[in-house]
């Protein structure tokens, strides 16, 4: 909105609010046709219909890229203890830190990408950043003089990395932080603005990016299983400088990849601060406390954008008034003081108040999400601890071969990859005829699936657990690990819904100043779950282990109660899917103003 919009309005809509004093409907109404410069042109370039089906074939480069940033493995403390050596506490506490920083980096840049840069840049950018950093840990890994020297005495002796040596390291594995944090917020959305579904009226676009999301999820769960399998074996067996090598020689493919096929991409310039236009919101009404919302929607203030053919990308988008929140309608209520001098700290348009709208909309079905994953995060907690206790060797055909406890998580990841082809290739296709709309199943029906299914399986890891505990405590041999396989699928089923449905959802719902910050909600809920479910743990432990008692989690597994333990987490995931039913029953989705 210009600083000073009576001089960008037309003379005869200025003439009617003097006449008519009470009238708050101000808007720049002239038309793009009659504009001289169109007439003396009008051949002028429009965009190309052709350059859509050039987009459709640059995403797979972009899925590549989202897929080497996820394989770009992260340090962990064994990592370093081999590179660096010296203590583990230490190197514990140094990847912990990075971790941190890793969690923050997508919010700065959402940021970034929202108000500044736009999406296509900060992803650019940052797969820059992050093969610098993969460069130098490469380089770290390799030189013989950046690491410290081979362990002697039969490795029970290993001098520690001098500073400069870890330094570089950490230099290298820091850069790598804020390069895949940063390009992490943008990825997603930067390849869901390549689809215009003409706000839902264009059914095979609509068709096309609901597939992107789960394809695009499913293409970072496979990264992640190479990188946990693959390059693992080779850094482990070979080499880390050869590991690490491979890594950064896949990033450079992909970001010149990205950097080639610019021209056919489809790039949404940045909009504005999402934080600043909900700032100018809550100011204009705390101004405005005392003024009265007229009872037509049409006499708040908004500004008329019309679609120009002289750019490649439409105008900002515009929202449809709602009834919700009238509060917040003040800050669009023209008042006297507004036609004197208006200050977009003192009048704002609908679209902004319904962007503050929305965004408080999404808040409540975000909560549901953070809680959601301290239900998910048991796959890496105590579902692993929990095959511990298992007999881990699995009998095919006569033989047995042994399954460690942590690489069960590979079996979720597996099933994600073939739920999602499966879901895409036959289920999918068959729902979207039998409905008769582009989406097999809507981002809340997703979600949902995705609340239900977390539910059934940790009620299956439950009782798992309570059949584990009658063998132990019968003196029975140990049940064996494949019990624990249903419990691992299911929880994938439930993980790729949700995260499918919950980016997806984000995207479409969430003002257009913050399609990039959409995505960092998705990594926002991951984290603050993760760190819910370990105060849940603690809390836990140390009111059950109270007065002496040995509690939910002794020592000794076969003498506590996870049983007990996995159906409080199904309480608490039956509770949090009940909310999240009735939120999303009584959701106002956004709407789009029709020009």
């Amino acid at each position: 909105m210009p600083r000073n919009f009576r001089e960008s309005t037309p003379f005869s809509i200025w003439s009617n609010v003097h006449s008519h004093p009470q009238i708050g409907v101000l808007s720049r109404s002239r038309s793009l046709s009659q504009s001289p410069v169109l007439s003396a042109h009008p051949n002028l370039p429009c965009r190309d219909p052709q350059r859509r089906g050039q987009r459709k074939r640059t995403l797979p480069p972009a899925g590549m890229d989202a897929g080497l940033e996820r394989r770009s493995p992260p340090p962990l403390p064994g990592e370093a203890q081999d590179v660096l050596h010296g203590d583990s506490a230490s190197n514990a506490a140094a990847v912990s830190s990075w971790a941190g920083a890793s969690f923050l980096m997508p919010v700065i840049g959402a940021a970034i990408a929202d108000s500044y840069w736009g999406k296509y840049k900060t992803v650019l950018v940052g797969l820059s950043i992050s093969l610098a950093g993969m460069a130098v840990i490469t380089t770290s890994a390799t030189l013989p003089s950046l690491r410290p020297p081979p362990c002697e005495h039969g490795g029970t002796y290993c001098a520690p990395a001098t500073l400069s040596q870890r330094l570089v390291f950490f230099a290298g594995i820091y850069l790598c932080a804020i390069g895949t944090g940063g390009a992490k917020a943008a990825i997603v959305s930067f390849g869901a603005d390549q689809f215009d579904d003409d706000n839902g009226k264009n059914a095979a676009e609509r068709e096309m990016k609901a597939s992107y999301f789960s394809w695009f999820y499913g293409v970072g769960n496979l990264a992640v299983l190479t990188s946990g399998t693959l390059l693992v074996w080779v850094e482990e067996k070979v080499s880390w400088g050869l590991g690490y090598g491979a890594c950064a020689a896949s990033m450079a493919v992909a970001v010149a990849g990205l950097a080639a096929t610019a021209p056919v991409y489809r790039i949404v310039p940045p909009v504005g601060s999402p934080l600043k236009g909900a700032c100018q919101v809550l100011v204009a009404v705390a101004h405005k406390a005392g003024v009265r919302v007229p009872d037509d929607a049409a006499d708040l203030y908004e500004e008329v954008h019309v679609k120009t053919p002289l750019l490649d990308e439409p105008a900002r988008e515009q929202l449809e008034h709602t009834d919700e929140f009238r509060c917040l309608d003040k800050a669009a209520v023209v008042t006297g003081a507004d036609l004197e001098g208006a200050s977009p700290w003192r009048l704002c348009t609908v679209t902004q108040v319904e962007e503050l709208k929305t965004l408080l909309r999404l808040v409540p079905i975000w909560l549901t999400s953070a809680v959601y994953f301290v239900a998910n995060s048991q796959t890496q907690t105590t579902f692993v601890q929990q095959g511990t206790m298992t007999d881990t060797r699995i009998r095919i055909a006569g033989g047995a071969f042994s399954v460690p406890a942590a690489s069960m998580t590979s079996v979720m990841t597996v099933s994600v990859v073939v739920y999602i082809a499966l879901y895409n290739r036959a289920a999918a296709p068959v729902a979207r005829r039998f409905l008769g709309r582009a989406e097999a199943l809507t981002p809340l029906q997703l979600m949902g699936l995705g609340h239900g299914a977390v539910v059934a399986a940790v009620a299956l890891a439950a009782f798992a657990e309570v059949r584990r505990l009658a063998s132990a405590r019968a003196g029975a041999p140990p049940m064996g690990i494949a019990w624990l396989l249903p419990q691992y699928v299911v929880m994938a089923v439930s993980d790729a819904s949700l995260s499918v449905g919950q980016l997806e959802f984000f995207y479409d719902q969430a003002p257009e100043t913050m399609r990039a910050a959409s995505t960092a909600f998705y990594f926002l809920s991951l984290s603050v779950g993760s760190l819910l479910s370990s105060q849940v743990v603690t809390l836990v432990a140390s009111v059950t282990s109270a007065g002496g008692r040995k509690g939910w989690f002794p020592a000794d597994m076969d003498e506590g109660h996870l049983d007990y333990y996995f159906l409080l987490i199904v309480g608490i995931a039956a509770l949090n899917f009940a909310v999240f039913v009735y939120l999303a029953k009584n959701y106002t989705p956004k709407t789009k103003r029709v020009r």
